[in-house]
């Protein structure tokens, strides 16, 4: 009988002892808008189509990319974006585009309606680079006249913004920080004829 109650202690303890393989869960991040309110304007710009951003195979994934070194790229093993970095990049644009007033009107590239207007957008670089402690977001836009494919304006931005500590959390702070100096950017780039 003590020999059944040991094994029952031992049993219930062994039950309460967390794993040692035990993995934190996943934390999904996504890219928030945070532009500033925009003055209602006439706007200088026809209907505007915002094609999904282009991006390079080591962005089609939902990995959050870091670098230690400059020949090293990593990804954070329990942190991803919520969606691909494209998709979400692309609800970022129509949000912005929408705010500036700039256009009649904004569309998806998955709508079939016919504009004049498209924005392209290829991500350059999206990264955490630990060691300079800070993010590079790399954005070239594009703004084409769609019928005859002809670029009326096309511009690099290009962000360096500091990251407290080096962590998935602290990078998506500084990268959704990035975005706010791009939607400013962008509404002045897009004002200038």
């Amino acid at each position: 009988m003590k020999i059944v109650s040991l094994l029952m202690v031992l049993l219930f303890i062994s039950a309460c002892t967390p794993s040692v393989n035990q993995v934190d869960p996943y934390k999904f991040y996504t890219l928030n808008y945070q532009g500033s309110a925009k003055q209602n304007a006439q706007p200088i710009y026809d209907f505007v189509k915002i094609d999904l951003p282009h991006v390079s195979t080591k962005h089609i994934t939902e990995n959050i990319l870091y670098s230690k070194k400059s020949f090293e790229q990593n990804a954070y093993s329990q942190s991803k974006w919520k969606e691909p970095l494209a998709v979400m990049l692309q609800s970022w644009l129509v949000q912005s585009i929408e705010n500036s007033h700039l256009f009649k009107g904004v569309i998806r590239a998955a709508s079939r309606a016919n504009v004049p207007l498209i924005i392209e957008t290829d991500i350059v670089k999206f990264e955490h680079i630990i060691y300079q402690d800070e993010v590079h977001v790399a954005l070239k836009v594009v703004l084409i006249q769609y019928n005859q494919r002809k670029i009326i304006k096309q511009k690099l931005f290009n962000y360096h913004i500091k990251v407290a500590q080096p962590s998935a959390d602290e990078a998506v702070v500084s990268f959704n920080q990035s975005l706010i100096h791009f939607d400013k950017d962008l509404s002045l780039w897009l004002k200038e004829k």
